[in-house]
């Protein structure tokens, strides 16, 4: 237990929970419009927040996690808006400040070399990130679905298939998994050192979680 708790970090259990269970359960909701694209979209600023504070003497940020987050951020409030049907003003209000926040975050980030002007505890940069976090696993659960169709693991084996499940899994996935998964998490929390082979392993957890969802739980 010690050392699976070494591993698995809170945020990977409440993603199990979504992955597993409620994903399932409500069949993807973030992007089906009404209040929870809205919760889409302020997830996504809160964790604007999370990435623009910092912590003394906390370790320095790097540029690319940075730009991964803050990219996927702005592309989810936009497809919150678009989901409320939002003022054609209000979009634009949002592309300008993603070019001023993003314009900001690169002086910033320039300027203290991967630090940050404003501090905050690591707790509250988690909480404001959490939500996104668990947006992103619905997410995450819908590229699986679409990528590794149940159908694929009921139709009988070939080597087409093989090889095309063994490039979602191998390449795809982990590619998916660190946008919206490993950039988010370290931008938050930068000080928190993880070894790739902790992230490995996160991910398999991410993927076998996903799959009972989708095979277990989704097809029943």
């Amino acid at each position: 237990m010690r050392r699976l708790g070494r591993i698995l970090a809170v945020e990977d259990l409440l993603w199990a929970g979504w992955l597993a269970i409620l994903r399932p359960a409500s069949g993807g909701l973030f992007l089906e419009g009404g209040w929870v694209s809205g919760f889409l979209a302020l997830a996504a600023a809160g964790f604007w927040g999370a990435a623009l504070l910092g912590e003394r003497g906390q370790a320095r940020r790097t540029g690319g996690p940075l730009l991964m987050s803050l990219g996927m951020c702005a592309i989810m409030i936009d497809a919150g808006l678009k989901q409320l049907e939002a003022p054609i003003e209000l979009r634009i209000a949002h592309t300008l400040a993603v070019v001023v926040l993003g314009a900001v975050a690169a002086w910033q980030h320039q300027a203290t070399r991967g630090g940050a002007w404003l501090h905050a505890p690591r707790w509250l940069r988690r909480a404001l990130s959490w939500p996104f976090v668990m947006v992103l696993a619905d997410m995450f659960s819908g590229m699986l679905e679409a990528l590794a169709a149940p159908n694929a693991w009921t139709s009988g084996w070939s080597g087409e298939q093989l090889f095309t499940l063994g490039f979602v899994f191998v390449v795809a996935l982990p590619v998916i998994f660190a946008f919206f998964v490993v950039a988010p998490r370290k931008t938050a929390c930068p000080e928190v050192h993880v070894t790739t082979t902790t992230w490995t392993w996160r991910y398999l957890w991410a993927v076998a979680t996903a799959l009972f969802g989708t095979l277990v739980l989704g097809a029943s």
